[in-house]
């Protein structure tokens, strides 16, 4: 999956504004993953760690992006919603961090696109990972719904 990490950080920061309020951006694809980053600062909380809705917002946000970077390929019209979330939060993050969810295989992603074309609406299931130095933080499952208008 190839695409413009300036173009696509953009693209959050005018149609999600929280996501410029937050520092969040948009990384490269490595490992087979989408990566969007955070700055610590913006999302502190009292305890001078990570906010909980800042890292599951991360978290979220990085399986919404994954989808929308696959649909916009060969879809020019839809929406993307998080019908359900589950978070786990294992770790206080005490420095910027990283969202990372791992491009869907065949097996996950062939039916949800068939769902859409044939129903005009797909449910999928993804999980991210909130890692701080490397290790994971927090691990955040979402059902997505998406709607081709």
């Amino acid at each position: 999956m190839e695409f413009d990490v300036e173009e696509v950080t953009a693209y959050l920061h005018q149609h999600i504004p929280v996501t410029r309020a937050m520092q969040f951006s948009v990384l490269p694809v490595t490992d087979g993953s989408l990566k969007l980053s955070a700055k610590l600062a913006p999302n502190l909380n009292h305890q001078e760690t990570a906010f909980g809705g800042s890292i599951a917002s991360l978290g979220i946000l990085a399986g919404w992006t994954l989808i929308h970077l696959k649909l916009r390929v060969d879809q020019p019209n839809y929406k993307i919603v998080i019908q359900k979330s589950e978070i786990e939060f294992l770790k206080p993050i005490e420095a910027d961090f990283i969202a990372e969810c791992p491009l869907p295989g065949d097996g996950v992603w062939t039916p949800f696109h068939a769902s859409l074309q044939r129903k005009r609406r797909g449910r999928i299931t993804l999980e991210s990972t909130v890692k701080v130095n490397g290790q994971i933080a927090a691990v955040i499952k979402g059902i997505f719904v998406a709607k081709l208008l």
